[in-house]
């Protein structure tokens, strides 16, 4: 099934504010044919959603567009709003970026979906549901699903059930703001796999918008780079995106002292509500026997999916988690289990950078006051001037040079990237022993979080600090991390310098997170593992090893006993009864 397809001559876009009026995009040309991959990439600001918008219709009332949007022959910028509306869902529909935040919370997704089917046809709720259903069987959610709330999703079905009620009409031309931000890279390759699936079943003009170089080189068959609204190369991914690729990992320098040990540590939650959360049968553990070493001047990263306890062991290591067992010591105290008081008087040492730079920071602080906090709160700072001199040091290691520039702005007034390094100055303030730095740039376009990793890398060897940096793209560990650890389900099953862990990968899980991330350099494909399902649930914790559900190299003997993290070179360990074959893997990562 094949239709119209759509193009776009001339597009331009001005905003009118209360200081003027500031032009967003500038004389855009392309064209989307019927099968065929269009995408509009650059980074953070550069006019590429304002565009995906405009195609669409979904501009606000204070944007100005010219030029022309043609879709079957109707100038779609000329059209009156009540005949674009009927157009939007059944001919051109739209895979919005933000996946909780695009469905209706308090609505079943089925039933969310069939709202659009009856919107547009003339069916009943029955046959809506029907169709509804059938657009999720097509995207991997089944019919026993199907009736969830969105809170009952994984980050990865929500969006799965964007795209599903995106073509459920099986409209015409598609368009996909960001369709990956955000996820895991495991998911993420599934989702790249649904769109490329979509487009060649129902025939669509698929427009991708995305900061993601990787996602362009593979889904694109055409590339438009966008820098300040105007449009910076055009072509073929070869011709746009042809680059050396990374130059791999970094050499690791011998570590320092350890700042930061884990020996054995387990931490459970309460897994039932009212009076079953006092029963220990009804506990979950999150993490089960991890152990982590990070040394002064180290980076270490933690890798893994959404949900295998990345974050939880983030929480556990600055005292916001109790710790049922197991040891940890920060620059050479031992924290005793369950014992949040031993953390105040090494709160200092310990900061954190979160992962969101638009929520992290208070809205209604300045940038010299949201600095400061931590002084403040811990009585660091003798005087004021010491306070002031502190704040600049901090920002000018965070590379927010000159400081007086920065000091007196609101979040508002800054980009992505300076609102996280705002965070990291936060963080350097009180001048820590270790930062602990959950997901750090997964909000951040490319360019931009490629100097935020290397700005912490910097700081590590600059400062001699301890880095914990937790990640689940293995691509941005590879650029700055000395070791690598590799968590699922709660449980660490490889660890070693990063060079072994990411070129010659031995745990299956391991493998298929270093292949699931899409290859930047323009005819270097690579060999792809698909993984079936999602993580199990903690509630219903597979026996033995908790990925043999999932695992292409999973035999019987898997399900009876969980393998132990042993060595199988030097430092390089993993916990696998039928490791990877070191020939067979070698330079899985370059692939």
């Amino acid at each position: 099934m094949t239709g119209p397809g759509l193009d776009v001559r001339g597009l331009a876009v001005t905003y009118r504010g209360a200081h003027g009026d500031r032009q967003a995009l500038e004389h855009l040309d392309l064209t989307v044919a019927p099968g065929r991959t269009v995408g509009l990439i650059g980074r953070s600001g550069s006019g590429k959603t304002t565009a995906g918008k405009a195609v669409l219709g979904l501009l606000p009332r204070t944007a100005t567009v010219s030029g022309e949007v043609r879709f079957d022959g109707q100038d779609l910028l000329t059209m009156p709003e009540r005949h674009r509306r009927r157009l939007r869902w059944e001919h051109l529909a739209l895979v919005p970026q933000a996946a909780m935040s695009a469905l209706d919370p308090v609505m079943a997704v089925d039933a969310q979906i069939a709202e659009v089917v009856r919107a547009h046809r003339d069916v009943g709720r029955k046959a809506a549901l029907a169709l509804a259903h059938q657009s999720l069987e097509r995207v991997g959610i089944h019919a026993d699903r199907a009736s969830s709330y969105p809170h009952q999703f994984s980050g990865g079905m929500r969006q799965r059930a964007l795209i599903a009620m995106a073509t459920v009409l099986e409209p015409a031309v598609l368009v996909a703001d960001e369709p990956t931000t955000g996820l895991d890279v495991i998911v993420q390759d599934r989702v790249l796999e649904l769109l490329v699936r979509a487009k060649e079943e129902l025939g669509l003009a698929l427009l991708v918008v995305t900061h993601d170089l990787g996602v362009a080189n593979e889904l694109c068959d055409h590339v438009v780079a966008l820098e300040h609204g105007r449009v910076e190369a055009a072509g073929t991914p070869a011709q746009v995106l042809n680059r050396p690729a990374d130059a791999g990992v970094v050499v690791p320098r011998p570590a320092g002292e350890p700042a930061l040990e884990v020996s054995g540590v387990t931490v459970s939650f309460a897994g039932g509500r009212g009076l079953a959360a006092l029963r220990r049968s009804s506990e979950l553990t999150v993490l089960r026997d991890v152990s982590l070493t990070v040394g002064r001047g180290e980076v270490v990263g933690l890798a893994g999916e959404s949900g295998c306890g990345k974050s939880s062991l983030a929480a556990t290591l600055v005292g916001l988690t109790s710790v049922d067992d197991g040891a940890i010591r920060v620059a050479g105290h031992e924290l005793a289990a369950g014992d949040r008081a031993d953390w105040r008087p090494l709160r200092r040492h310990v900061q954190m950078i979160f992962q969101d730079p638009y929520d992290s920071l208070n809205p209604r602080l300045r940038v010299r006051d949201a600095v400061a906090e931590p002084l403040v709160a811990q009585r660091l700072a003798a005087d004021d001037e010491e306070r002031d001199r502190r704040v600049a040091r901090a920002l000018d290691d965070a590379g927010l040079t000159p400081a007086a520039d920065y000091l007196d702005r609101y979040p508002y007034q800054l980009s992505g990237g300076e609102r996280q390094r705002v965070a990291i100055a936060r963080a350097l303030v009180v001048e820590p022993r270790v930062i602990l730095a959950d997901e750090p740039v997964s909000m951040l376009d490319e360019h931009t979080a490629a100097g935020v990793v290397a700005l912490l890398g910097d700081l590590a060897r600059r400062l001699d600090v301890a880095v914990l940096l937790v990640s689940h793209d293995v691509s941005l560990l590879r650029r700055v991390c000395d070791r690598v650890a590799v968590m699922y389900l709660g449980r660490i099953v490889e660890q070693g310098p990063a060079r072994d862990v990411l070129d010659t990968p031995r745990h299956p899980y391991t493998l298929a997170l270093v292949r699931a991330v899409p290859s930047r350099v323009p005819g270097q494909p690579r060999a792809r593992v698909l993984l079936d399902g999602e993580p199990p649930s903690l509630r219903h914790r597979p026996t033995g090893c908790a990925f043999h559900p999932r695992c292409p190299k999973a035999s019987p003997s898997c399900a009876g006993e969980d393998p132990p993290l042993t060595d199988l070179a030097p430092g390089h360990g993993a916990a696998c009864w039928h490791p990877v074959a070191v020939a067979a893997e070698k330079g899985a990562a370059r692939a």
